[in-house]
């Protein structure tokens, strides 16, 4: 049995330095995609559109004059982060007023009272994911606010496996973006790019489909914008022609080491390191360019030094092929106040015979516990009292109790309030 796992950390004494380890680097195959493009400007039901369909009474039961979705440019699909607008020429799929009362006037709804109660989905074709047995990714551009705790004028994504015979709670997410100024039912929405890493049980499978919830329960109390959807994706990663074995980054007197090892660079043409004071993903700059000169198939290495003095400094690695193909590594950071490094990680992508193991590096000795949890919050898994030395430690976990899906590893010190976590997908 395989484990594929991606970690996030979070600053603390024990976490000052990420470092990445990937079997391959991958650029992106589309296995699905939505537009929207209909080329109607309002008042287009989108049950008419490419196969959506829309599921009524929808978690409650819907007034006499519900809202409804739509599929036009009443609301103008933007790419992110720009503000909502009226028809430029690019639909997108929205939550609009009920056709006999104002109708499509983009992601606008009427919420008068419980006659305008809307519990409705409007639910994608089937996605047939067969052959496709890597990691699979969603993202969409979207726009929405509801209230807090996601429970009225709200729009939540929906996932299934059966084609749509169950939407399991599991598979469920509140969506909320934000306004281009206050939401107060007068500005426009802020377009927001919305990632999802899939459960294994999407990948290889015929029956796969997406909804997107709404519901406004009727109560005279509205949150303008509504929601709306655009640029629905699936995708999969796709082989360069170089496996990038590892990607860090060391502070030393002079600067910042950045290296990376790779192997198999075939049709392959440069790397380009970016480095950003951010962290954000538009905020990199490229700061360095070497071209692949690897022999054959033999591993190799490329180093950059960084002069650089702020507190905190970001890189990834950009990878290029001959065609243009490209992809990004992980992104690693390092706080230059701090010379030993610390690091976490898991040691390898794939963990066979249902054993996770972890790597440690921390500054003192102390003890921990590891605690893994499912995606309802629950425990599966809690080892107390590990012996945490100063320097190097690796700690196995057995999971092979545990079934196919998405958990959460933390790790929580003795006499220390920080706590390192890493998502872990087993398949």
């Amino acid at each position: 049995m395989l484990m594929k796992r991606s970690f996030k950390l979070k600053g603390s004494l024990f976490t000052l330095f990420l470092f990445f380890i990937a079997s391959n680097s991958f650029g992106q195959v589309t296995i699905w995609s939505e537009n929207f493009n209909n080329g109607c400007a309002s008042n287009c039901i989108a049950s008419t559109w490419n196969g959506w369909t829309i599921l009524d009474n929808d978690g409650g039961v819907t007034g006499g004059a519900p809202n409804d979705w739509f599929v036009s440019c009443a609301e103008e699909g933007i790419t992110p982060p720009g503000c909502g607008s009226s028809c430029i020429g690019d639909a997108s799929l929205h939550i609009g007023a009920n056709p006999g009362a104002g109708g499509d006037m983009g992601a606008s709804y009427n919420e008068t009272g419980a006659t305008n109660a809307t519990f409705r989905t409007a639910v994608s074709p089937t996605v047939n994911t067969t052959t496709y047995l890597g990691v699979i990714t969603l993202s969409f551009d979207f726009i929405a606010f509801g209230s807090a705790g996601c429970s009225d004028d709200r729009l939540q994504l929906r996932l299934s496996t059966d084609n749509g015979a169950t939407w399991p709670a599991g598979y469920q997410y509140c969506l909320t973006s934000v306004c281009c100024g206050a939401c107060n039912g007068y500005s426009q929405g802020q377009w927001t790019t919305y990632t999802l890493v899939l459960p294994a049980i999407f990948s290889n499978n015929s029956n796969v489909r997406l909804g997107f919830n709404w519901l406004n329960n009727g109560n005279g109390s509205g949150t303008d914008p509504s929601a709306a959807i655009d640029d629905i994706r699936f995708t999969t990663p796709l082989p360069l022609s170089v496996d990038l074995l590892s990607f860090s980054a060391e502070k030393s007197s002079s600067g910042t080491n950045v290296s990376w090892n790779v192997e198999n660079e075939r049709s392959f043409s440069r790397y380009e390191l970016e480095r950003s004071y951010e962290g954000g993903e538009f905020s990199f700059t490229k700061i360095h360019t070497v071209n692949g000169n690897c022999s054959g198939d033999d591993p190799c290495t490329y180093s950059y030094k960084d002069i650089s003095h702020t507190k905190t400094v970001y890189y990834r690695l950009k990878m290029i092929d001959e065609n243009g193909e490209f992809s990004y590594s992980s992104i690693i950071s390092l706080d230059e106040s701090v010379v030993n490094a610390n690091t976490f990680t898991l040691i390898s992508d794939y963990v066979e015979n249902d054993v996770l193991q972890v790597k440690l590096s921390a500054k003192k000795k102390s003890s921990a516990k590891f605690v893994l949890y499912n995606i309802a919050g629950k425990a599966v898994v809690t080892e107390s009292d590990v012996p945490i030395k100063s320097g190097f430690n690796q700690k196995n976990l057995d999971i092979n109790k545990l079934s196919n899906g998405v958990y959460i590893l933390k790790i929580y010190f003795e006499n220390d309030d920080k706590v390192l976590s890493a998502k872990v997908i087993k398949s």
